[in-house]
């Protein structure tokens, strides 16, 4: 991914600002989670559930919903929230509770920032992988949305990057 001299120099010798280098961050959490995808695969299943309950048991109970002349079913009402709270979820899981268990138990930031790494290194790399199980998150689920029938419009894609 980077170059030798980017990770073995400081980073004020390479580019002079600093957090140049959280992408090694991101690497690491790749690489960690590689072992572990059940776990990352687990938070795709969760918003899915909530869909075929909310949506699907709740949705024989409500009525379709007209807006703009077009009757759009309860299901395909919901589904853009659990995309929002999908990616919102990813997003949060990965920045509150993993973080606390680095900093607490596993100490992994002590080992870190002992590396030429610093601390904005770090908040970067930790931020961006945060952000990537997010995208992972919706993109999955929109997936399956799609596979539902669930897409009244493919300009629910313009949401993708903003998730």
């Amino acid at each position: 991914m980077a170059t030798l001299v980017t990770r073995v120099l400081p980073f004020d010798a390479v580019a002079g600002l600093g957090g140049r280098r959280g992408h090694v961050l991101v690497e690491r959490s790749y690489m960690v989670y590689r072992r572990t995808w059940v776990i990352v695969l687990s938070g795709f299943f969760e918003p899915l559930f909530y869909l075929l309950s909310i949506g699907v048991g709740l949705g024989k109970l409500v009525p379709h919903i007209t807006y703009a002349g077009d009757d759009i079913r309860y299901t395909a009402f919901v589904a853009p929230a659990l995309l929002a709270s999908s990616a919102m979820n990813g997003a949060i899981y990965d920045s509150t509770f993993n973080v606390f268990w680095k900093i607490k138990y596993a100490r992994i930031y002590d080992a870190v920032l002992a590396t030429p790494l610093g601390p904005l290194d770090v908040a970067i790399g930790e931020i961006a992988w945060a952000l990537l199980r997010g995208v992972f998150y919706s993109s999955a689920f929109l997936v399956g949305m799609a596979a539902m029938g669930l897409l009244i419009s493919w300009g629910v894609l313009a949401s993708l990057p903003f998730s």
